[in-house]
């Protein structure tokens, strides 16, 4: 389903309140600007949640407004190479915070982070649990895990999961990207001799141990500056794969959106019996309980 404009750069502030008033959600990309290895470009990680929030946008029932992008993400683990651009996790959580606060002023109900970058993820967690608790309607997705139980069976390569410049990247890279064979036939020619990669980047060369990921412990995957840049396997990315996972993305974000948008959830901290804080469904008028 295609609506009516819904890129937010491109509306006047009365089209704005228009689509408020009629329950739309407001969906934000946010990613990164670092290094991806020697085939991929440095804004990969903005660029694809900008064109799966766009696509699920125009795929979604209800309206979605897309914002304008956020393509500075919290990206310290990269800043050995050239092309990264790393804020600080302090001015991270407050651009995150000082923009959902500004949605909600505007009076929409839901809105929606949808990251394009695993160094965000965690900073993104902790800074919804602050917002919904302060009373503001936001969430975040990493848009790979609306799918992330199906789209690994679709790779062909020897990492069948999410890595970093890795095949499903590479494959999403050149499904974005098919209007621009000359720019995707450069990432081909680039990957092409790229060995499969599958331990993490803080395992020691000649090392095979690695109780961190088993553990699943914390600890940031930094490329240093003798270091390829990527894990995962590159060289297997097609973009009839890339194509399959993101048709897969578009619509699993698309339903999320709907979903999102249709149900009442609990907002803030109530004290007390009987004290409820709830946001109510875009799909009702904003009376009553919440906003």
């Amino acid at each position: 389903m295609t609506h009516r404009e819904n890129l937010w750069q491109n509306l006047t502030r009365d089209e704005i309140a228009e689509a408020r008033d009629a329950g739309a959600v407001v969906a934000i990309p946010i990613g990164a600007i670092e290094q991806h290895g020697s085939h991929l470009p440095v804004d990969t990680d903005a660029r694809l949640s900008t064109a799966v929030t766009r696509l699920a946008a125009n795929h979604a029932k209800t309206r979605v407004l897309v914002a304008p992008s956020l393509p500075y993400g919290f990206s310290p683990h990269h800043l050995s190479h050239a092309g990264t651009v790393s804020l600080r996790l302090s001015t991270y959580l407050a651009v995150l915070g000082d923009m959902a606060s500004s949605f909600a002023q505007t009076g929409f109900r839901r809105i929606v982070f949808v990251n394009g970058h695993g160094g965000n993820s965690a900073p993104l967690r902790s800074k919804i649990a602050e917002l919904v608790t302060d009373g503001i309607p936001a969430t975040g997705v990493d848009y790979w895990a609306v799918a992330d139980t199906e789209w690994p069976d679709m790779l062909k390569g020897g990492l069948r999961r999410f890595g970093h410049a890795c095949e499903f990247e590479t494959c999403l890279m050149l499904a974005v990207g098919k209007d621009d064979p000359a720019a995707n036939q450069a990432i081909l020619k680039r990957s092409a001799p790229l060995k499969l990669r599958t331990l993490q980047p803080w395992v020691v060369p000649g090392e095979s141990s690695d109780p961190v990921s088993e553990a699943r412990a914390a600890w940031p995957p930094i490329f240093q500056g003798d270091d390829a840049g990527y894990h995962g396997d590159p060289a297997a990315a097609t973009i009839e794969t890339g194509e399959q996972i993101l048709h897969l993305i578009v619509e699993r974000l698309a339903d999320f959106f709907d979903k999102f948008g249709a149900m009442p959830i609990r907002l803030g901290t109530a004290m007390g019996a009987g004290a409820q804080h709830i946001s109510l469904p875009t799909t009702q008028p904003a009376k009553g309980i919440g906003r």
